[in-house]
């Protein structure tokens, strides 16, 4: 069975947010960075992702270029 991936670019994520909670996602920054995890929390400022290790990553919202998650996932 094929995944779909699903991206939400830069301008979209903030809206897309709250439907993602508890979702795993990869959230790819400006600088080509990619950090995966269930997102757990965000602000208008912020997101919070738990790894895999169960540690944290605080990510600014202004630095993430897109979030990529598998629809089938949901």
């Amino acid at each position: 069975m094929s995944k779909r991936l699903v991206r939400i670019s830069a301008k979209d994520i903030y809206s897309s947010l709250e439907r993602l909670l508890k979702t795993e996602i990869n959230a790819i920054t400006d600088n080509g960075n990619t950090h995966f995890g269930k997102l757990e929390s965000f602000t208008k400022e912020n997101l919070l992702i738990r790894d895999t290790r169960n540690h944290a990553h605080h990510l600014p919202l202004l630095s993430l270029y897109e979030i990529v998650y598998d629809a089938s996932s949901k």
